[in-house]
């Protein structure tokens, strides 16, 4: 073969290459394709494995969910990486490098289970971006997981809500049954139920992202398709080409990921402040424990200034003895002794916890024995655990009615 026919049969393929991806004339493709991209106000892609309807919304600048508002510019600020993860030292990462990703499926998991829809959200310079990769049939799912892949790469950092479990996994499995990648490379993967759980869980209880956005950003979704009823709305389109509900679920996926971004925004600023901008009692006490597990005495500290700016009666004795440990390992005795004694006359698990500290402090850090012994004997008392417990007391006691007497 001439050089010249090689050369040549490498540009043809590149040009197939080149138009792998890409929107083919309409009248190429099945009437019903045509009607689901006309009546969703998408367009159809169509690449050699299969056709994809895409369909694009901008939320503009000053856009707003409930009584929060998208900003008219990116926020330059960094999303530090500690706001999302159980560790200190995780990184740092910027909202245009996020992907914001949530999916409706023909299902709740398993091996049958299809992701019909793929959204995919990111903050451009105009507002929010979301891009929704719609299935046209079963036959066209290789083309959209190829469409898909090129919204993922190693810069990216994928933003979901419970994502990890769910998302993310579904949409690897199919990817590597379609033969179309056997791994998703990104930057990271940041799962917001995990960090609203540790955040909110105790104010909230209840942690679905429905519920989070009415009590976070005050905002309530009206008509909202319910989620258990998106599959049979795919099945009606593939069954009697009915498109009828598919907006309000179109919708409701458009809605979940916009929602994802004032969430990271939202969690980020409480770690940039380090719990500056929180006024609610529960929130300040969790962010504390998250401190408290990353052994950051101080900040855990300077929050429990913010607990008691809120007023005293709304702590609980968990909260107080909580914090109370933080000043005990950062020396400041005083303060902790003046929460020991008042929790110690209090009642209850915190009494008992309280009267245990005392009884240390009064015999090692005091030395004064006969305090030391009243406090082991009230904690006795109080004791909820079980013979161990009571036993590891009463050698306390013992030892200390022993110094006593001698």
């Amino acid at each position: 073969m001439s050089r010249d026919n090689l050369n040549e049969r490498l540009d043809n393929l590149k040009k197939f290459i080149l138009s792998a991806a890409s929107e083919e004339p309409t009248d190429r493709l099945p009437s019903r394709y045509q009607r689901l991209a006309s009546e969703l106000g998408g367009c159809l892609v169509t690449r050699r494995e299969g056709t994809c309807c895409v369909i694009k919304t901008l939320f503009p600048a000053g856009s707003s969910l409930g009584e929060v508002y998208l900003e008219d510019e990116v926020p330059a600020a960094v999303v530090t990486g500690s706001a999302f993860s159980n560790r200190e030292n995780a990184g740092e990462t910027t909202l245009s490098s996020m992907l914001f990703f949530d999916i409706e499926t023909t299902g709740l998991g398993g091996t049958g289970t299809v992701a019909f829809l793929v959204g995919c959200g990111s903050r451009v310079a105009e507002g929010f971006e979301v891009r929704q990769y719609l299935l046209p049939d079963y036959t066209d799912e290789t083309a959209l997981l190829e469409q898909v892949l090129t919204e993922l790469g190693p810069d990216k950092t994928i933003v979901s809500y419970n994502g990890a479990a769910f998302d993310l996994s579904i949409v690897r499995d199919r990817m590597i049954i379609n033969r179309v990648a056997r791994e998703i490379k990104t930057a990271g993967h940041i799962d917001l139920l995990h960090t609203t759980r540790r955040l909110f869980k105790r104010r909230l209880g209840d942690c679905s992202l429905s519920n989070v956005e009415r009590e976070l950003f005050g905002f309530f979704r009206e008509d909202d398709i319910p989620g258990y009823l998106i599959p049979s709305v795919y099945f009606d389109w593939l069954t009697g080409e009915n498109l009828e509900n598919m907006k309000e679920v179109l919708r409701h996926n458009r809605l979940d990921i916009f929602s994802l971004y004032f969430l990271v925004t939202q969690i980020n600023k409480i770690f940039l402040t380090e719990g500056a901008n929180l006024d609610r009692v529960e929130d300040i006490y969790s962010l504390s424990r998250i401190y408290g597990r990353r052994k950051q005495v101080d900040k855990v500290i300077n929050l429990y200034g913010l607990l008691k700016r809120e007023g005293n009666e709304a702590l609980t004795g968990e909260m107080q003895f909580f914090h109370s440990l933080a000043m005990k390992r950062a020396g400041q005795w005083s303060s902790a002794v003046e929460i020991w004694q008042a929790l110690a006359e209090a009642g209850g698990r915190e009494a008992f916890l309280a009267n245990l500290e005392l009884a240390k402090y009064y015999e090692h850090r005091e030395k004064i024995l006969q305090k030391a012994l009243y406090h082991t004997r009230s904690a006795i008392a109080l004791c909820p655990h079980s013979n161990y417990g009571q036993n590891q007391l009463k050698r306390r006691l013992d030892r200390l009615s022993a110094r006593l007497s001698g």
